[in-house]
């Protein structure tokens, strides 16, 4: 297995996989295959965030994406930081750790990218693992409501949100600014 970014052909192979991963989930609206769609069509759209990991024999079995959003306070200043949405892998798959790859494979990507931070949407035992703590911990709140152990960032910077505060506001493909 090995993770890499998007051609255009994993692209379409990664669609199948997305829709498959959410199909049970609790709080699924069933659109994450479409949104990847759209995100794939934004101006801030960067391949090199839009990853996969694929079989010794071409499958894809996981999936997962960072989009850019900002971080908007009350005086309209803005900070760039990532969204890590939707991370997704085949049922049969599941367990095995790709969803771990995949994330931490992202992470490196962004690492050195200047962006302070990501942001994620989920279960907190899951995302804990990865350093993601309650945004308010930062004063960043979500532009809908949420529980607030759901509604997460992790610092790609020591000290990268120390000045940040203000709503989240992802990009226009999430339909929820």
């Amino acid at each position: 297995m090995q993770i890499t970014p998007v051609t255009k052909d994993l692209a379409e192979k990664s669609l199948p996989v997305i829709t498959a991963a959410f199909a049970t989930a609790a709080h699924s609206d069933g659109n994450e295959a479409e949104l990847v769609a759209k995100l794939r069509q934004s101006k801030t759209y960067r391949p090199e965030y839009d990853a996969v990991a694929v079989s010794d024999d071409g499958r894809v079995l996981g999936y997962a994406m960072l989009s850019l959003a900002q971080v908007v306070a009350a005086d309209g200043q803005q900070w760039p930081i990532w969204v890590l949405a939707p991370v997704a892998v085949l049922p049969t798959e599941q367990k095995r750790g790709l969803g771990t790859a995949l994330i931490m494979y992202l992470e490196a990507m962004a690492f050195g990218d200047g962006i302070r931070a990501i942001s994620v949407l989920g279960d907190p035992a899951y995302y804990g693992r990865f350093g993601f703590v309650p945004a308010s911990q930062y004063r960043i709140t979500a532009p809908f409501t949420v529980a607030d152990e759901n509604f997460m960032v992790r610092e790609l910077q020591a000290g990268g949100l120390a000045q940040v505060q203000g709503v989240l506001r992802y990009d226009p493909a999430f339909g929820i600014n």
